[in-house]
Order: structure tokens, then sequence, then C-alpha cells
């Protein structure tokens, strides 16, 4: 995907996200977005998993627009990751929604609920992380 046309794709889609992603270049928020997984995963391992969860990408590209913009605050932290659940959803039924898809669309839903069960549990130290983008 190209980054002009992540915007359009979003709204397509129905995906939620802040006015500061909105606001922002999308190629602001492509340089932003590194691939599914927390950052103290080797590069291997967020390749791998940005592969299992390919269909995800724009719901984890928003998300780690609210991990960058972090406001530092638990309501902040569970809206992020709320929001990226509803974001996982609305590109499942894009995608899958079609009942002759059903199959596909629950191996898809486990994989998004992992993803997300696994941002809510472990994703608390990268929120609330100061350090410098370039030192991440």
């Amino acid at each position: 995907m190209k980054a002009e046309k992540l915007f359009p794709l979003c709204r397509k889609i129905g995906i939620e996200a802040t006015d500061s992603f909105w606001n922002s270049d999308p190629e602001k928020i492509f340089k932003n977005y590194n691939g599914a997984g927390p950052d103290w995963l080797p590069k291997w391992g967020r390749t791998v998993l940005t592969l299992l969860l390919w269909l995800f990408k724009i719901a984890f590209m928003v998300h780690d627009w609210d991990y960058l913009m972090s406001d530092k605050t638990l309501e902040g932290f569970n809206a992020a990751n709320a929001r990226m659940w509803r974001n996982m959803k609305k590109i499942l039924n894009y995608y899958l929604g079609a009942w002759y898809l059903r199959s596909l669309y629950d191996f898809w839903y486990i994989k998004a609920f992992a993803a997300y069960e696994a941002c809510k549990l472990g994703g608390w130290s990268a929120w609330i992380d100061e350090s410098p983008e370039e030192e991440k």
C-alpha cells in the first residue's frame, strides 16, 4: 500500500483514529509504523509477527501512531488498545464479512484477539516510554 492510499482506504473501511492521525502526513505515519509486535522483539521476530498478522496492518499503523502520541495515562492506553480491537474487527468485516468466508473470518478473529490481548497485557511499558524515537 502506498502512503497516499492510506486515508481513503481507512475511511472506506471505517477505521477509527484520533484527530492527530487524520491531520498528519501519511508519509510520517508510514515512517512510524514498524510492523507488528513490541519494540523489544528482535527484527526477525517482528518480521514473523508482521507476516502472520498482515491483514491488520492499518489497525497497527493507527495503534503505533497512538503510541507515538501517547499521553502516558492508563485511560489513553486502554482507549488505544480498544480502538485497535475495534479497527481489527472492522477490517475483518470489510474483507471477510461474507457468509461464505466464515471459516477464514474465525481464523483471523482468533489472531486479532490474541494481538489485542498481547497489547493489553504487555504494552504498558511502551505506552509510558519517554525515550527519544531514535533510541527505540
